[in-house]
């Protein structure tokens, strides 16, 4: 067996932090400060599944000598794409022999019988047991077969599970003392595969703590593209509407005799809409706690309302979920822990949602004095010439909307914004090398 290793950062200061004053309170930095969660992420199944994914690992090749079999990698004049239709043939060697340029024979143990069965190069071959294809390297030719064909080669076809198991036994992620940063060692039999496979998970790592940020990010843009199309479709209608009143009564200009009574009705509406929009930011966050799913509590918007109570309950519930995740990495649902810390979420849940229903009453209050407040300068208005009036309505309703509008657009482009700062903030700091036989 050979080792391998390499170090990871998990917390880098060199990167452009532009996203953490949208996203410092929702609990992320804190996920990175927690070494002993990012040990069990880097030891988990799943990462270590999706690195194999990028990987050509499934099939392990030997050459068959006088003394000893030697497993090798990257070097055998051939490549084994083989899907078993028997799971018996899995983990078990097969015997491979170049017969001549275009075809080659298999030989295994089946029942306590060799079984040989002879196939051609770079073709899909289908049988009872397996589909398989070999792929026929240049190397192979008229002129080298002759001694390729006096080598016993053999190879075996690894099950997923089994694989992926024997690769997470064989990581060992060790922390230096007072840093954040890990040691990842792995082994394997081949030190190129060993050196590699650290490499891809490094990678795989890396693109998983990013997940999250765009995640958000994302979630948040759609919640202001969905405002955004809503009260474009508002202002469309009250320029139709101006439109059509002008033309209507051969009007074009109005002197504002009652500016400053028009300017508070303007101030008081832009209060009632932006209430209006966070009462729609509770909404939706309010349907998103009771439909989201456990696995991922990722809210969308919440910038809208700036309420330390609410994001620090977002916080502490992410918090709570990634303790849980965790837990089920090693443990069932039924565990105790996993059974309290269940019950603390459902508790937190229910406050959130009783905090929200309270928050959305009393913003409702708010909306009612700002009506009132309207109104009131609305009546001493009334005494403007109805045309005057009239259109002094259509375009306070035009410009409460304009402002709403670039508002919204003033937050789409910070966010976008944020997104192109969304970087690495975990990095490779030693690439992996080989440790020798361990």
């Amino acid at each position: 067996m050979y080792g391998a290793q390499t170090q990871i950062l998990l917390r880098d200061r060199e990167v452009y932090d532009y996203q953490s004053s949208m996203y410092k309170s929702l609990g992320y930095v804190q996920v990175y400060g927690d070494i002993v969660n990012q040990k069990r992420v880097l030891t988990s199944f799943d990462l270590s599944d999706a690195a194999l994914d990028k990987l050509d690992f499934d099939v392990s090749y030997f050459i068959v000598g006088r003394f000893k079999t030697t497993q090798v990698y990257a070097t055998v004049p051939f490549t084994v794409r083989m899907q078993v239709l028997d799971p018996r043939l899995y983990d078990r060697p097969i015997d491979f022999h170049i017969l001549d340029v275009d075809n080659y024979e298999l030989s295994f143990d089946k029942s306590g019988e060799v079984v040989k069965k002879r196939f051609r190069f770079d073709q899909e071959e289908r049988d009872p047991e397996f589909i398989i294809k070999v792929d026929r390297s240049p190397f192979i030719s008229e002129r080298t077969v002759g001694e390729l064909s006096g080598i016993d080669y053999q190879f075996v076809r690894h099950e997923r599970n089994r694989l992926v198991n024997r690769y997470v036994n064989g990581i060992q992620v060790d922390n230096h003392d007072y840093t954040t940063i890990l040691q990842v060692t792995v082994e394997d039999e081949v030190p190129a595969r060993a050196k590699m496979f650290l490499d891809t998970l490094s990678k795989v790592y890396i693109n998983y703590t990013l997940q999250s940020e765009f995640d958000i990010n994302e979630n948040t843009l759609n919640y202001i593209d969905k405002q955004l199309g809503e009260v474009s479709l508002i202002l469309e209608q009250h320029e139709d509407e101006l439109q059509t009143y002008k033309e209507s009564r051969d009007i074009l200009d109005l002197n504002r005799e009652e500016g400053m009574y028009f300017t508070e009705m303007v101030k008081y509406d832009h209060m009632r809409r932006e209430f209006e929009l966070q009462i729609q930011s509770l909404d939706a966050l309010e349907n998103y706690v009771l439909n989201s799913e456990d696995e991922r509590l990722l809210p969308p918007a919440t910038f809208i309302i700036d309420d330390a109570f609410l994001r620090q309950s977002l916080s502490n519930l992410y918090s709570q979920q990634m303790s849980r995740n965790n837990m089920l990495y090693s443990g069932t649902r039924v565990n105790v822990a996993v059974l309290q810390i269940d019950s603390a979420l459902r508790l937190d849940r229910l406050n959130l949602l009783t905090y929200i229903t309270n928050a959305r009453d009393a913003i409702r209050g708010k909306v009612g004095d700002v009506q009132a407040q309207s109104k009131d300068y609305e009546q001493l208005i009334r005494t403007l010439p109805k045309s005057h009036r009239d259109i002094l309505n259509i375009e306070r309703r035009l410009q409460v909307n304009e402002k709403m509008y670039l508002f919204l657009l003033e937050k789409r482009a910070s966010t976008v914004i944020a997104r192109a700062g969304i970087v690495p903030q975990t990095k490779v700091i030693e690439s992996a090398r080989y440790m020798g036989v361990v």
